[in-house]
């Protein structure tokens, strides 16, 4: 009998901690979302006013283009 409490607890304890996983995937991919989205409108107000992908570092530039070809979604 109290193994089988034992493992209800530890179940209940995972059952937790995957509701709270799930929680915050959730969450980080809102905030991808809003980044993602941030990024374009800069990039796209970036290049409105004379500043090109070559003028931007490398790795802001491989961002850019990533996200164009439908990546970081």
């Amino acid at each position: 009998m109290e193994q089988i409490q034992e493992m209800t607890a530890m179940i209940t304890k995972a059952d937790i901690a995957m509701k709270a996983a799930t929680w915050e995937i959730g969450r980080l991919r809102e905030d991808v979302a809003m980044l993602r989205k941030a990024m374009m409108e800069l990039a796209y107000t970036a290049e409105e006013n004379g500043v090109y992908l070559s003028n931007l570092t490398k790795a802001t530039q491989d961002v850019i283009v990533a996200m164009r070809l439908g990546g970081f979604k």
